[in-house]
């Protein structure tokens, strides 16, 4: 799925928004089933959801809403949104399970902090077939720290099939090896309902 620009929806009763799939990885092979995403304005939070309809291998050590580190070795879903003032971006990872990880880096690779008290939350459900998960973070926090606004960045990532590990991204970030820490690359977005400018 590359493209130019990300959506944020706005809230859906019931259920979730629409669901952008992302269909190839790394190398441009097909993904069977796709990984699936959305990112919502919900009350004042921005809402990423992501699934699959395949068995998930999330961290053995991963807890249900709980913050852990080295999520990227299994099943994870991802996402990274860019400081338009500072440059500095911001990387979350979310297992199948909803455990998370986040953390702010001022250079690509380079941590500068992991993020533990954004107020942020996260869930997630894994069945047969199948899961589902979901992260919230305020959108106060997102200002204060980030900038957030119309000339933020993000993208959406995938590292599905593990142990084998497949690399999926819906931003064009290049050639070469998967790598995800390419901020120049990352997306613009624009709410649902309002024309690109």
């Amino acid at each position: 799925m590359n493209t130019n620009e990300l959506i944020i929806h706005a809230p859906c009763d019931p259920g979730h928004p629409p669901l952008s799939p992302v269909s190839l990885d790394w190398f441009g092979e097909r993904m069977d089933p796709p990984a699936q995403f959305s990112f919502s304005f919900e009350s004042d939070l921005l809402v990423f959801r992501a699934l699959r309809k395949a068995e998930a291998r999330s961290h053995p050590d991963a807890t249900p809403g709980r913050f852990m580190e080295s999520l990227w070795t299994h099943d994870v879903a991802e996402f990274f949104v860019s400081d338009p003032v500072t440059g500095h971006y911001l990387e979350v990872n979310l297992s199948p399970n909803g455990a998370h990880w986040a953390c702010l880096f001022d250079a690509p690779r380079r941590q500068l902090a992991e993020v533990r008290d954004s107020g942020a939350s996260s869930r997630g459900r894994c069945r047969e077939g199948g899961w589902e998960a979901r992260f919230d973070v305020p959108l106060a926090w997102m200002r204060e720290h980030l900038h957030f606004g119309v000339e933020t960045r993000l993208n959406v990532t995938f590292i599905l099939d593990s142990p084998s590990q497949r690399f999926l991204s819906v931003a064009d970030l290049g050639g070469g090896d998967p790598d995800f820490h390419r901020p120049d690359h990352f997306l613009t977005w624009r709410q649902e309902g309002r024309k690109a400018e």
